[in-house]
């Protein structure tokens, strides 16, 4: 988990957020504090609501160049 705060604090890996049909999104440096402060407890596999659904699924790539990209799926 220390990993995935790393990279998305990071300004120089893009961050992909997906959730629902819509298509991916960038999220941009001034939001992914937001993001990971929401997500944060899903990761960690803490108590939920009843009812909660809400799932996180993360994942990271790098190039051939060594640079990296996280992709964020959402799900409910």
């Amino acid at each position: 988990m220390k990993r995935v705060e790393h990279l998305l604090r990071s300004p120089e890996v893009p961050v992909l957020h997906f959730y629902g049909p819509d298509p991916p999104r960038e999220v941009a440096e001034a939001d992914r504090e937001t993001l990971w402060q929401r997500m944060r407890p899903y990761l960690r596999e803490t108590v939920r609501e009843p009812g909660d659904h809400t799932t996180f699924d993360v994942a990271e790539f790098k190039d051939d160049r060594r640079r990296y990209m996280l992709v964020i799926e959402e799900g409910c």
